[in-house]
């Protein structure tokens, strides 16, 4: 298994190391549709998984009126508030075939194509919003689902999952978790659309709550669609706007704080194969090599508004290594089994660009045969 070293794991299995981009911008759609669903004469891959780039793609295959092709015409016409077309590079509808649990269908598309970072469950089901956030959760993905019930969330809240968020609808066909999942997917995942607050949904009615619902919702970590005006009562929605509502995960962490976390974390397991195809020394010229790498990685961070800029008054992020062998704290003096697995040892802090939150961490880069052969697409345990 990889090493996983305070919070966080420099070296994992990546879909595709070389483009993350990719990875960041498509969106994995869980339907449990039939052959009445699609158009006529269409047969479906019997691998379940196909991936589409456009809405027309998707209506060659499904009937308008299916609600997979709802999903997608809700993912692929967001524009979110400042964005002039969508950031969506690739839909990938994966079926759930008859008798197949939830956990099976997301296993097979995963080993059919890895490239997605959210996952949206067409079901609105308490069981199967819950198997898809437990999914999720094991393997490192995001989800975007509809609840009908806050109920219906309660062991994922308590189990504090923060890699599923979830917002509450009364309307049972409209896409609206593929719409947030949408604006909230590109190539900078985290950065200034991270946060499904205050965003505009194309598409999707703002609904209406009682003081009791919105109470509920918040209380359970659950958002909800309406219409913010600063004047109340009837035909007052033109003075106001339709507004995402609640920016935390039901776990409880902010929203776009997960997946900044998650882009610094992928990013830099990209950075390690990088630094490996240098062939670097196990030295402090190695070392060097790593913090420089490292640096200039973090300050593209900055360039995406992740974590925030240094100026004369602030310091974004600060980068340190252990040293190999020289002084009495080297990895040689003070962990002889790292020394010898030929680890190399980065730290330190940066504060992301939300609130300005202080995150430590330390990343171990660990070139053993196993970890390089996970890294090159071996068999995982």
């Amino acid at each position: 298994m990889t090493v996983y070293n305070d919070l966080i794991s420099i070296l994992f299995k990546l879909p595709d190391g070389r483009n993350l981009e990719e990875y960041f911008k498509n969106i994995l759609l869980l339907s449990n549709f039939s052959s009445s669903d699609l158009q006529e004469n269409v047969v479906f891959p019997e691998s379940g998984i196909k991936k589409y780039s456009t809405y027309d793609e998707v209506l060659l295959d499904f009937k308008a009126a299916s609600q997979t092709a709802l999903e997608a015409y809700a993912i692929f016409n967001q524009k979110n508030n400042s964005q002039t077309q969508s950031q969506v590079k690739y839909l990938i509808i994966a079926q759930q075939k008859e008798n197949e649990t939830v956990a099976e269908a997301l296993n097979r598309a995963k080993i059919v194509d890895g490239k997605f970072v959210k996952v949206v469950p067409v079901s609105r089901l308490a069981s199967d919003i819950q198997a898809v956030a437990s999914w999720c959760s094991v393997n490192d993905r995001f989800c975007d689902f509809v609840v009908t019930d806050t109920a219906d969330v309660a062991a994922i809240k308590s189990a504090g999952n923060n890699y599923a968020y979830a917002i509450f609808r009364k309307n049972t066909t409209e896409g609206i978790a593929s719409a947030i999942a949408s604006t909230s997917t590109n190539g900078k995942f985290g950065s200034k659309n991270g946060s499904a607050q205050f965003t505009q949904l194309n598409g999707v009615t703002p609904e209406t709550y009682t003081s009791d619902e919105i109470v509920s919702m918040k209380n359970n970590n659950v958002a909800f669609y309406t219409n913010v005006s600063p004047i109340d009562g009837g035909d007052t929605s033109d003075f106001g706007y339709n507004w995402v509502i609640g920016s935390r995960m039901l776990g409880g962490e902010l929203r776009q704080r997960e997946m900044i976390k998650h882009y610094i974390t992928k990013s830099i397991g990209l950075m390690a194969l990088e630094f490996f195809n240098q062939k670097p020394m196990y030295d402090e010229t190695g070392n060097n090599l790593l913090l420089t790498m490292a640096q200039r990685r973090f300050r593209s961070f900055q360039t995406y508004n992740l974590v925030i800029p240094t100026t004369k008054d602030q310091i974004g992020f600060q980068l340190n290594v252990v040293p190999i062998r020289v002084g009495k704290n080297s990895i040689m003096n003070t962990d002889i089994d790292a020394y010898n697995a030929k680890q190399y040892k980065l730290y330190g802090y940066y504060y992301d660009a939300i609130v300005g939150e202080k995150v430590d961490f330390t990343f171990t880069v660990d070139p053993t045969e196993e970890e390089v052969s996970q890294l090159l697409g071996g068999d995982e345990e």
